[in-house]
């Protein structure tokens, strides 16, 4: 297996990150982070939430179907590229809470 793999860029990546939102909002939040980080990303695929598309990685921002909470997940090619990342979404995720709530 390594061999196979042997020739994949190494890649950072950040264990599930599980943020309390409330039920009644947490689709409308996902909502309100696509339309915030599109200006920033290359590209956003909202299929089962929002996946946004950077130079050297990805952010994840997902409502669960079972829970009160949003579910985050970053990675990128190092841990300069996933921490910038993880910023820009997770502000997004502030800014969209806030304007949900408004």
């Amino acid at each position: 297996m390594s061999a196979l793999l042997s020739d994949l860029p190494p890649v950072v990546s950040t264990p599930e990150i599980r943020v309390d939102c409330a039920d009644e909002i947490k689709f409308r939040v996902v909502e309100e982070v696509a339309r915030i980080v599109a200006p920033q990303a290359r590209e956003v695929i909202e299929v089962d939430g929002v996946r946004a598309l950077f130079d050297g990685g990805w952010g994840l921002v997902r409502a669960s179907n079972t829970q009160p909470v949003l579910v985050l997940r970053f990675e990128g090619t190092d841990g300069t590229v996933v921490r910038r990342i993880r910023g820009v979404m997770e502000k997004a995720v502030e800014r969209a809470r806030a304007a949900v709530r408004a």
